[in-house]
């Protein structure tokens, strides 16, 4: 896969992760549209035909050229033309107003039709008449305008404007506001785009496998515990999903914990203070050993302890600062494990825990993670040269299979 590639599918993968935010944000374009649709209202649409005067005669009685076309249609549109019409509707509109509203078209070689907008439909339908009616007097008079009408030649208006379309404020505000929503969407992607460019925090379980060279044991929900009350309840009624019992288990049974020959054996959870999402993984792992039979005590930095008869499995819950993680007075256990959430630690926060852990003389078994990224395809569990090197590995299945040919 191409390094372009990766980036669409990170990009696509960090909007749908916060389309929440791209969402609020397109909500505000589609206010933001209907709002200017009600300040600037929908416009009336008018048109009126005018009908060309016959070439002129030459003195020999002969018929001289025709004017061009494309000419009567600029003087149409001329300022003199709209600053006269302008004038003769209600309420009166300035020539920059009038021209932004009127456009003359060329029809036919000798008709000119003639379009005007207005905020309503009156207005839209004097415009159109005012225009070809000054339009007439302008083609038809040796005056300059404004002047008195003069005396036509055989130009005239072929049709009147008698009633204009559109203005609908339904449409009107539709089309504004599906206008506000992609705009507001297209930003909302932006800003998003734009924090994930500069944020290092890992999310897949294979970056976080990759940037200590441990792999992921098992992927489970956190549980939310805010006071002491939440924790006591943690400890006492448990009640993992079968998902989330399942990949408890496995955890026990890779590290060699789920004891049936009265063996102690002991383990130490690591985590960072201020992660919420896995700090309370140890009690997680605690309750769900005791549920399953293995008597179990859970000691939190040495100070508390809650024991189950006399046990044979130890966790202990160490939690280190994210800056300077120390262990140096912590007891020693037979198995180490991380636990960390998806997105809330770098490479380096998590390389500087491995290093202080090493340092300690401990060794650690494996990183479990809570709360893992939900658009997150890998297992965490295959080295990275394996990765490159062998043939295309399974992901994680996220819908039914289907029968292929």
């Amino acid at each position: 896969m191409s390094a372009q590639q990766l980036d669409v599918k990170k990009s696509w993968q960090a909007i749908r992760r916060h389309r929440l935010l791209v969402a609020a944000v397109a909500a505000v374009g589609v206010l933001a549209g209907v709002g200017y649709g009600f300040v600037q209202p929908p416009m009336y649409n008018a048109s009126a035909l005018v009908v060309l005067p016959p070439p002129p005669q030459s003195s020999d009685g002969s018929t001289a050229s025709a004017q061009s076309i494309d000419t009567q249609v600029y003087i149409a549109e001329s300022g003199p033309v709209l600053l006269s019409a302008g004038q003769n509707v209600s309420p009166p509109l300035t020539p920059d107003i009038a021209r932004a509203r009127v456009k003359a078209t060329a029809v036919t070689e000798d008709v000119i039709q003639i379009d005007a907008q207005g905020t309503t439909a009156k207005q839209a339908v004097q415009l159109a008449n005012a225009v070809a009616q000054v339009y007439l007097v302008f083609i038809t008079t040796d005056q300059k305008l404004p002047g008195d009408l003069g005396k036509r030649t055989g130009a005239r208006i072929l049709e009147t404007a008698t009633e204009a379309h559109g203005g609908s404020m339904l449409v009107h505000s539709v089309i504004y506001g599906g206008i506000g929503a992609l705009l507001g969407a297209i930003a909302g992607a932006v800003f998003v785009l734009a924090r994930a460019r500069g944020d290092r925090r890992l999310r897949l379980r294979d970056e976080m496998a990759d940037s200590v060279g441990l792999p992921v044991l098992a992927s489970v929900s956190s549980y939310r515990a805010n006071d002491p009350s939440d924790w006591a309840n943690l400890l006492e009624h448990y009640a993992p999903t079968a998902v989330d019992a399942w990949a408890l288990r496995k955890v026990l049974h890779n590290l060699a914990l789920d004891v049936r020959s009265g063996q102690d054996a002991s383990l130490t959870v690591i985590s960072f203070a201020d992660d919420n999402k896995a700090r309370p993984l140890g009690p997680q792992l605690a309750a769900f050993a005791h549920s399953v039979g293995i008597p179990t005590s859970l000691v939190i930095d040495q100070n508390l302890e809650f024991p189950a008869g006399q046990p044979a499995l130890e966790i202990h819950l160490v939690l280190v600062d994210r800056d300077a993680p120390q262990l140096t007075d912590t007891e020693r256990t037979t198995r180490t494990v991380i636990a960390l959430s998806a997105g809330t630690v770098t490479a380096e926060e998590l390389a500087r825990l491995a290093v202080a852990t090493v340092a300690d003389d401990r060794t650690i078994d494996g990183l479990v993670v809570t709360d893992p990224d939900p658009f997150d395809r890998t297992v965490g569990r295959v080295a990275q040269a394996q990765r490159r090197n062998g043939p295309r590995l399974p992901t994680l299945l996220t819908r039914t299979a289907r029968r292929t040919r």
